[in-house]
């Protein structure tokens, strides 16, 4: 099984439906955030402080490659398919599928402190250019393999829907 790549705007539900894919289809989770946090020992927010968000990207783009082709799921982090180069790769090395989520679901699961403290841009940014942030990355996650809408949906039926879907193309 070619590895499956998750990707989405922040808040979309990738580590939880990640973590859930992986344990059905037996295989391991990464995650590429995680990854960079480890090989770099500071946190993305430290990061974005420290370096900047270019130097992030190009952090992310060096895990994303060092992560396994086969037999994995990969939850990305919401900025990675904005460099045509990853998502190319992830195209190339495995399935993208898309988790589509609508702006005013994600605003709400956005807006807890917990969650504003890990995302470095809700930190400095309004809800306006969060928006426009979302949108300028809908273009570039809709050039994914599969997409599946999750606003109704629990972590277990946006797992039922993606394996269902990989079924149909005889992926799995």
């Amino acid at each position: 099984m070619n590895t499956i790549y998750l990707v989405g705007f922040m808040g979309c539900g990738k580590t939880s439906v990640g973590r859930e894919l992986s344990k059905r289809l037996e295989v391991p989770p990464y995650d590429v955030d995680s990854t960079v946090e480890n090989d770099r020992g500071q946190t993305i927010r430290e990061i974005f402080k420290n370096e900047g968000e270019e130097a992030f990207r190009n952090y992310e783009s060096l895990a994303i490659r060092q992560l396994p082709v086969q037999h994995a799921v990969v939850m990305t982090g919401g900025g990675a398919v904005v460099r045509e180069e990853n998502l190319m790769y992830m195209k190339n090395n495995g399935i993208v599928i898309y988790l589509k989520t609508s702006f005013p679901v994600l605003w709400s699961r956005l807006m807890t402190e917990e969650e504003r403290n890990k995302r470095p841009i809700l930190l400095t940014s309004t809800k306006e250019e969060v928006q426009q942030l979302f949108n300028e990355r809908s273009l570039h996650y809709e050039k994914s393999d599969i997409e599946v809408i999750t606003d109704p949906l629990t972590t277990e039926e946006v797992c039922d829907q993606i394996l269902e879907k990989l079924s149909r193309l005889n992926i799995q």
